[in-house]
């Protein structure tokens, strides 16, 4: 059936689909936030205050007497420990890769996108100076390193490239995260029984610093998932109006 030079069931078809796509992209939204808001976010507050109450280590023999599996969390200096890769002082890094999207032939005024792709975490055993006194790290590849960690960021060759932060990135190139020598670091790990201790979290940055970002990180959890849950309704009714009564 034509009406006015178009297919109305067709129109009705397209129109309730997209109705269907945006309410379900508003329940998917509505459902992440509470989860980020009133699951993640606690969990997090939780284990922030459960850091912040752990014991002060602040020298070597008391990570000795530690028994194995007890938790423990520490300041040093890293210290004796080579660099990893050739031409670089990193000793411990996560490496990403920069993964440029390329526009469809159909889509003409469309730009090319990237994004970054974890490709690596490398903490191999490590030497940490506590009031003077080595330390022993344990290999791991499952710690997370964060704070204020050195960046480089190594260009790659392709010809093709997305704009990164103001300047176009080829797509390839390498983002490097990581820890040089000689750098204050904070632990957080578990006693081994090889008298090591196999870290959990290597934080850039001293205590009381490593305790506030896990605060503010539930903090930031729980208002994204409080903006999430806010911007649901007006997606859907916004969607649900704009697809109502668009011209076809």
């Amino acid at each position: 059936m034509n009406l006015l030079g178009f297919n109305f069931f067709s129109s009705v078809r397209q129109r309730v689909r997209s109705m269907l796509a945006i309410t379900a992209i508003s329940v998917l939204c509505l459902l992440c936030g509470g989860l980020m808001a009133f699951g993640l976010a606690p969990a997090q507050a939780i284990q922030a205050y459960r850091i912040s109450r752990l014991p002060v280590t602040d020298d070597a023999a008391q990570v000795a007497a530690a028994q194995p599996g007890e938790e423990l969390l520490f300041t040093g200096t890293l210290k004796g420990n080579p660099p990893l890769l050739e031409g670089l002082d990193f000793i411990a890094y996560s490496a990403e890769e920069w993964i440029v999207t390329l526009p469809s032939d159909n889509a003409s005024n469309s730009k090319p996108g990237g994004h970054w792709e974890t490709t690596e975490t490398v903490i191999p055993a490590l030497t940490l100076e506590l009031n003077n006194q080595p330390v022993s790290l344990l290999k791991t590849s499952s710690a997370r390193l964060s704070g204020d960690l050195h960046i480089l960021i190594v260009k790659g060759d392709s010809p093709h490239q997305a704009k990164y932060e103001g300047e176009r990135l080829p797509d390839g190139s390498k983002r490097y995260r990581g820890l040089f020598d000689g750098d204050l670091a904070t632990v957080l790990g578990k006693k081994s029984a090889s008298g090591s201790v196999l870290p959990e979290h290597i934080f850039a940055g001293d205590r009381l610093q490593f305790e506030e970002s896990q605060r503010q990180a539930a903090s930031g959890m729980f208002a994204s998932g409080l903006c999430m849950m806010v911007f649901a309704p007006l997606l859907l009714v916004g969607g649900l109006l704009f697809t109502l009564f668009r011209k076809s």
